[in-house]
């Protein structure tokens, strides 16, 4: 019985077993082919250190530290509301309309015989409607039956949105806020309401809305039709540069710009790095990293062919 019952045993492992070892040894060719000496050579072959744009530099891989700056004093105008923000690192403005939304939650309609457990509870879907603020030219649902009661939604307000982010540059070259934003202390603005009334007449009239300038519970000033259904608000603000610190950025020059490409040479998480980091300390960081990884992946393969040999081996008896 003893032979018999570890041959059951063995059938059922056997199959596991192998593909256990098979899925070790992909992994581990994965890590290889992807942290190969081929790519440091390659990195170390292309990478140029970079202190300003150069024509030669067009399409290479570049390494560039600095402070990040605002270009133009950060300047950002809004042109159709008749607004600009200064040392701006992003502005934006955004009509919303109050609107009816359908939402459920469940409930208790029956907590069982056990009253200490949940296990038992009976729950049913309940559907509500609450009034919401959501993007003036968003869908919407145009009307909603909830529990007998009807609702109905206003149309949509064609009341375009607009957003924009200040022109970044290190040592010269343009880089996305995006990009290097956990680098840099900024600061929310908003506008105060006589500020819109001042600058904001052409747009109101414009937008055939009834909107007048006003100021909310803490004192920032919006565009405004009222507060019930149908209503309009259009939001203003801004964050201004208080702040960066130096950062070291890996990528291709592009014209003046220096573009994150995924599928480089180096990875995500190697295109920005805090504070100055040298071409050769860069260098030297990936070699010893791409060394640690293909012992990983030699690691694995070795792993991964002791398990397929178990396996083999288990078949044969």
């Amino acid at each position: 019985m003893k032979p018999r019952a570890f041959g059951e045993v063995a059938d059922v492992f056997r199959p596991k077993l192998l593909i256990a070892g098979v899925a070790i040894v992909a992994f581990g060719l994965a890590v290889l082919c992807a942290n190969g000496s081929e790519r440091t050579e390659r990195v170390a072959d292309e990478l140029v250190a970079a202190s300003s744009v150069l024509p030669e530099n067009e399409g290479r891989l570049v390494i560039v530290s600095g402070t990040p700056q605002l270009a133009d004093g950060g300047v950002i105008v809004d042109e159709e509301a008749g607004l600009q923000v200064q040392n701006a690192v992003s502005y934006s403005r955004v009509p919303l309309q109050k609107v009816y939304e359908k939402r459920s939650r469940e409930v208790v309609v029956d907590y069982g015989e056990d009253k200490l457990s949940e296990d038992d509870d009976v729950k049913e879907t309940e559907y509500y409607v609450v009034q919401t603020w959501i993007g003036a030219d968003h869908k919407r649902d145009a009307s909603i039956d909830v529990t007998a009661v009807h609702y109905e939604n206003p149309s949509r307000v064609r009341l375009s949105a607009h957003y924009a982010l200040g022109d970044l540059r290190v040592s010269g070259f343009s880089v996305s806020a995006g990009d290097v934003s956990r680098y840099l202390q900024t600061e929310d603005c908003w506008f105060t309401r006589e500020e819109l009334e001042q600058a904001c007449g052409p747009y109101i009239a414009h937008s055939e809305l009834a909107l007048r300038a006003v100021s909310d519970e803490d004192g920032c000033g919006m565009l405004s039709t009222g507060d019930e259904i149908g209503d309009v608000h259009v939001l203003f603000s801004y964050e201004t540069l208080e702040g960066a610190e130096s950062v070291t950025i890996v990528g291709r020059q592009r014209g003046d710009e220096i573009v994150l490409e995924e599928d480089d040479l180096v990875s995500e998480a190697e295109h920005i790095q805090p504070g100055v980091v040298s071409r050769e300390e860069f260098v030297d960081a990936i070699t010893s990293e791409d060394a640690s990884s293909r012992k990983i992946g030699i690691g694995a393969l070795v792993l991964g062919a002791v398990v397929i040999l178990f396996a083999l081996d288990l078949w044969g008896k």
